[in-house]
């Protein structure tokens, strides 16, 4: 599922599909590209390889929290980049301690300015890598103009200037605004993800998009000849039949106390899928629970090495949607998701918070090479302080209560009441 930063963030993108059973084989094929392409590399300044190290610490740390909360048996397929940007876009219109959250799970400092200048820099050359590579970011905000929602210039000036924004103003009471939206994912995933959501809230205040598409043929092409039917293993240890291709090739390969690790090149190699393979008598789940940005990165300069290599691997397609709220709460950012959210720097006179937050991907691997694309949206709505929702609180149970000291924040006294 999953060296520079977008390398190892799309290969976490592509690994995930491994961990689990294979989806359905659709086939697809590829356009002729240009046949002598020139890799270029992005260029990191030390504090730019810091933050491409911390988010993919978020990378891992996302994955495996989305992993654990479903289900196991399940494949998976996520896009942390795409929800990065997305986090971006949220973490310019936010203040106080949701931007902290926000900076913190993501990984990548306190200064704003410093993160937007770095995923500016992703968007700007993720895509011109490598000519045999097809890499599209792209990002759309839509305000709801039923109700006059005005997004503070500043805000609207840096979407633009730092993440190439598509901004637009929709009445989210009509249906049109709702394909408006979808072909939009349509569109700038090729097809592959071709509706976000099923319906706008008419109270929603905008909407936030962020898509990513990857299409590349393999370095060396698996020959569809030699593709058969054969026993793959489930993780409870059931067998079922899967096309699996097959390839013997000179690949970087590597293997150590937990799993054989294989990297496929794409186009010039400006691009990788890794694939991490559980030893016998390891799991899915050891696997995940160990992978960091520390690992992957050993893995990758310590533990692989130019060898020749004999290949069995499936043909397959994988969809997912996941629902993002409840892994960002867990990963330390659940005041967004909260009316008690600050996002202050989006819209004039709104109580913001996070109301929906989700990602549909998409991944096809063939003997041709992989195609893969996911949107990450999120909803806000306001919370209006004229009309605020009742919360209860009935001290009509056993309760604890202390006695401080607000200046010094010192506690005078602690205990317990149960009603004797």
């Amino acid at each position: 599922m999953k060296p520079s930063t977008i390398i190892n963030t799309l290969a976490a993108v592509a690994l995930t599909t491994f961990f689990t059973a294979c989806a359905n084989d659709a086939f697809f094929t590829f356009d002729n590209v240009d046949e002598q392409p020139v890799k270029k590399n992005i260029s990191l300044t030390e504090a730019q390889q810091q933050m491409r190290d911390n988010n993919n610490d978020f990378a891992c740390n996302l994955f495996r929290t989305i992993y654990e909360m479903n289900d196991k048996d399940s494949s998976m397929v996520l896009s942390p980049i795409s929800v990065s940007y997305v986090l971006g876009m949220l973490n310019c219109g936010a203040d106080g301690n949701t931007r902290a959250q926000i900076t913190d799970v993501l990984g990548l400092g306190t200064s704003l300015q410093e993160i937007n200048e770095y995923f500016k820099k992703m968007i700007d050359e993720a895509p011109v890598v490598d000519p045999k590579v097809t890499v599209k970011i792209a990002n759309c905000i839509e305000a709801n103009s039923a109700m006059d929602i005005t997004l503070i210039p500043e805000y609207q000036a840096n979407m633009q200037k730092y993440y190439d924004a598509e901004i637009g103003s929709l009445d989210f009471s009509l249906r049109s605004s709702l394909d408006h939206i979808n072909n939009w994912c349509n569109t700038h995933t090729n097809g592959m993800i071709p509706t976000i959501l099923d319906e706008l809230h008419q109270d929603a205040v905008a909407y936030l998009l962020n898509a990513v598409y990857f299409k590349a043929t393999w370095t060396e092409k698996f020959d569809s000849k030699e593709t058969r039917d054969m026993d793959f293993t489930k993780q409870d240890g059931t067998t079922v039949k899967r096309p699996i291709m097959h390839l013997k090739t000179n690949a970087v390969y590597g293997q150590n106390d937990l799993c054989k690790m294989l990297r496929l090149p794409y186009g010039s190699n400006g691009y990788s899928m890794y694939v991490l393979l559980p030893n016998e008598g390891k799991t899915v789940d050891d696997i995940i629970e160990s992978i960091s940005a520390e690992t992957l990165k050993q893995q990758q300069t310590k533990q692989m090495t130019t060898c020749a290599v004999d290949i069995l691997m499936p043909r397959f397609t994988t969809s997912d949607m996941t629902k993002l709220e409840a892994p960002l709460s867990a990963l330390g950012m659940p005041q967004a998701f909260t009316p008690f959210a600050e996002f202050p720097n989006m819209a004039q006179g709104r109580n913001l918070y996070v109301s929906k937050m989700l990602q549909k991907a998409k991944i096809e691997v063939n003997e041709e090479g992989t195609k893969a694309a996911a949107v990450t949206v999120v909803e806000t709505r306001t919370w209006s302080s004229s009309n605020p929702t009742v919360w209860k609180f009935h001290a009509t149970r056993p309760f604890v209560y202390y006695i401080m000291e607000e200046s010094t924040q010192s506690i005078f006294f602690m205990g317990t009441y149960c009603g004797d």
